[in-house]
């Protein structure tokens, strides 16, 4: 039975930047072996899917009863 199932997503920082990670200055397998920068953050999706030519409602998820960070990161061969 084909289905389609499309997705939209937000992620917006609410707190201050935090350098994170010691890079390689330990061991690759510590699990500090990273360096990255990352911000507490609310992230929303919303999901609709079709199916058949019948719609569901969106899905809605929120982080606003969990936990969401945000933040660029880089490890293995890609640290300095």
């Amino acid at each position: 039975m084909p289905a389609t199932v499309s997705s939209t997503g937000r992620r917006q920082a609410t707190g201050p930047w935090e350098r994170r990670g010691i890079g390689s200055a330990v061991s690759p397998t510590d699990p500090a072996a990273f360096l990255g920068r990352f911000a507490p953050a609310r992230a929303t999706g919303s999901f609709p899917g079709r199916s058949w030519g019948s719609a569901s409602g969106p899905t809605r998820v929120s982080s606003d009863d969990a936990f969401a960070e945000l933040g660029p990161e880089r490890n293995g061969v890609f640290l300095p």
